[in-house]
């Protein structure tokens, strides 16, 4: 095994295959932003910050491993209607500050005093990008939406920082080795003999078998549209498709979008998007497994505008981080677009509205990657600043990737 080994770390690329990344290694990987990983035991509690300049352990007394389990548990049976969403949006409220008091404000004060990000009340066009890694039972912890939202209250992530997930270093680092070339495609950068549309990949299903039905999700189609109008994106429109037909078209297209009801299960490669069987009489399942396994070179930005997108249910399971998102991560996308929860019709197309108002502005020399994280986290702040008592609207829309 040694022997072999050493053959494939003697090849070019491959140095530290099966090794650990060096110190150096994980402190170049935050040459973008701050990479955060909270871990919480019945010993202790801590997050290990990782920074351009240190990697470093911030104790936290606070996050107590019980407390942290009861919320969470709570956290995984949000959701459903009526009298019920209102009681979990009230613990929802409850649930946010606590991440708050107990293990985001004090990593935010702790950067910000050491000077890894700048202090709250810069410009929202300015904020630092943060990486989130959440491990054992805070592997679907809310960090983006921590804290007060009240009116003018800045002690929250939103207010501080732009979020994304990852589900570990190594893959952030993987996620980076691929070119973004989104905005190139676009006329952007590129002069015309060189460029070529970009393609997104539209799946609506406004209606299912089994299942209710969706009537934001035409709204949301228009507003692509709108939203696009004056790109030079090529839409590809797949109404109420087979799974077969969106695996063939997904391998084709740099952005898919899909609007449609998703299912975490506990089995989380059993998770799926629910599209139609071919004779488009009965529901079907598009599973994590087969989204994973497909080979993607041109992928670029996956959407999944369905419920419990990035939602991993299996308490046994939850460091493996497996869910409709990383599928698509795994799949080759560079930066996946989803959901904690169940999530609300009309927020979800004003999300995808403004996320793509937004993403094709012309930016300047803003890095790609920024302008990704950027232009979602700002589709995302708009409304919860129309409806910020809404918790259980808002927050669960997540960025996870580079």
């Amino acid at each position: 095994m040694e022997v072999v080994l050493t053959r494939i770390r003697s090849l070019p690329g491959y140095g530290g295959f099966l090794l650990p990344p060096s110190e150096d290694a994980l402190v170049n990987m935050a040459t973008t932003g701050p990479i955060v990983v909270f871990n919480s035991t019945p010993y202790r509690s801590d997050a290990i910050i990782v920074t351009t300049t240190a990697i470093t352990s911030l104790e936290l007394p606070n996050l107590d491993y019980k407390e942290t389990g009861d919320w969470m548990m709570k956290l995984a049976n949000f959701g459903g209607s009526g009298f019920k969403r209102c009681e979990d949006n009230k613990e929802m409220k409850g649930l946010l500050m606590w991440l708050w008091d107990a293990a985001v404000g004090p990593v935010l004060e702790s950067l910000e005093s050491s000077g890894a990000i700048l202090r709250s009340g810069v410009d929202e066009n300015h904020l630092q990008r943060i990486w989130w890694i959440g491990v054992g039972q805070l592997s679907m912890a809310p960090f983006h939406a921590a804290g007060d939202h009240s009116r003018r209250s800045t002690r929250n992530t939103l207010s501080r920082a732009i979020s994304a997930y990852i589900p570990t270093i190594k893959a952030l680092s993987y996620a980076r080795q691929k070119k973004l070339h989104l905005f190139d495609e676009c006329g952007a950068s590129l002069p015309p003999e060189h460029s070529r549309n970009a393609g997104l990949l539209l799946v609506p299903m406004p209606e299912t078998p089994g299942a209710t039905n969706l009537p934001g999700v035409l709204q949301e189609v228009q507003y692509i549209y709108d939203s696009t109008s004056k790109s030079a994106i090529k839409i590809t429109v797949l109404s109420n498709p087979t799974p077969a037909e969106v695996l063939k078209q997904v391998q084709h297209h740099d952005i898919v979008h899909f609007a449609c009801h998703g299912v975490s299960d506990f089995n989380p490669s059993n998770s799926h998007l629910v599209l139609l069987t071919p004779d488009g009489t009965n529901a079907d399942k598009l599973p994590v497994r087969d989204i994973s396994s497909l080979n993607t070179p041109g992928a670029q930005l996956a959407y999944l505008s369905a419920c419990s997108s990035a939602k991993n249910p299996s308490t046994i399971l939850a460091d493996e981080v497996i869910h409709l998102a990383s599928a698509f991560h795994l799949a080759g996308f560079i930066h996946t677009l989803a959901n904690l929860w169940e999530t609300e019709d009309q927020a979800s197309s004003e999300v995808a509205r403004d996320f793509y108002n937004l993403l094709f502005q012309d930016q300047g020399n803003v890095d790609d990657h920024y302008r990704v994280s950027a232009a979602f986290h700002k589709a995302v702040k708009q409304v919860r600043d129309k409806r910020p008592a809404n918790y259980l609207g808002w927050a669960p829309f997540v960025h996870t990737g580079a």
